[in-house]
């Protein structure tokens, strides 16, 4: 039981886990399913009522996680219903129970050494969202923490003739990149005293370091490569408050534009998220990072 809980935390590049009360709402996730390569993968929705023609919000979660512990973590279903958008919680995989991660290339654990294809996943999800015909195509929108935010930026890279924008969190890349099949308008947020996933990159510590095969690239790689992905012509704008330090490059094409924080006071996790374990002291900062990306996914549409 106990390598369990180390497997738990270690992945946890990723894990924050659920307050012991459930969120409002989470009776109204539907649990969904499709085939993907022969494989049954599974994912949780959330569909506002009343609504037509919504956006579409794509979360992916840590690894060690799941939808469900994410969605309370980050108080996503009530920002669904107050914005009005459909809210999808992919599964990652496994080799045993729950402990799911993505294949991001360079981490993370069983999804990565069995090269799973999730971009086939997400891109099977968008699908068959759109066939339903409540999603407004030119909406559609990803955002992931930790091993999920290092999947969303391969899910940028790969669908970005799909996607609006996508927001990341305590994610990273690992210098292996392809070119991105389209521009793609960038949040990447990342912690100024992240152990797991370092500001300065490298490999996580040692109880990370087993998911991962390559180096993690420094937070501001991420940032400058999709700002010259992304053909900005401007030199960033930089800012700083009390609670972050923030780079924004404009000027990009079709209005890409990519915008950088690094949250100072705050460790791994959602930016102003939750975390549900006794005795947790913690800081994930005080940004609200669920505010943050519906503000920098309402301003973009494809």
């Amino acid at each position: 039981m106990r390598w369990l809980l180390l497997m738990m935390l270690a992945l946890g590049i990723a894990l924050q886990l659920p307050a012991s009360a459930p969120a409002a709402g989470d009776d109204s996730l539907q649990s969904m399913s499709l085939t993907v390569g022969g494989a049954q993968r599974d994912y949780k929705l959330f569909v506002p009522p009343g609504r037509t023609s919504m956006p579409l919000v794509i979360a992916l979660h840590g690894g060690g996680g799941n939808g469900a512990q994410l969605t309370r973590s980050a108080a996503l279903i009530e920002k669904a219903r107050a914005a009005g958008f459909i809210l999808a919680l992919p599964e990652g995989t496994a080799r045993i129970g729950k402990l799911q991660t993505w294949n991001a290339g360079g981490c993370c654990a069983y999804a990565m050494r069995q090269k799973i294809d999730d971009i086939g996943f997400i891109r099977a999800l968008i699908d068959e969202q759109i066939r339903g015909g409540r999603v407004d195509p030119k909406r559609i929108y990803v955002v992931g923490m930790s091993n999920g935010g290092m999947m969303t930026h391969r899910v940028a890279i790969a669908l970005g003739d799909r996607i609006a924008a996508a927001t990341v969190f305590v994610g990273a890349l690992f210098g292996d990149e392809p070119t991105p099949v389209a521009p793609v308008p960038m949040l990447i947020v990342n912690a100024a005293n992240d152990q797991n996933v370092p500001v300065a990159g490298g490999i996580g510590p040692k109880a990370v370091s087993g998911a991962q095969s390559s180096s993690y690239r420094p937070s501001l790689y991420a940032a400058t490569w999709w700002a010259s992905a992304n053909r900005c012509t401007a030199s960033p704008a930089t800012s700083e408050t009390a609670d972050y330090i923030r780079q924004h490059w404009t000027g990009c094409a079709r209005g890409a534009d990519v915008d950088f924080y690094v949250i100072k006071d705050a460790e791994h996790g959602w930016p102003g998220g939750t975390i549900g374990r006794p005795g947790v002291t913690r800081s994930t900062g005080r940004v609200n990072g669920t505010d943050l990306m519906w503000a920098f996914f309402a301003a973009h549409r494809r």
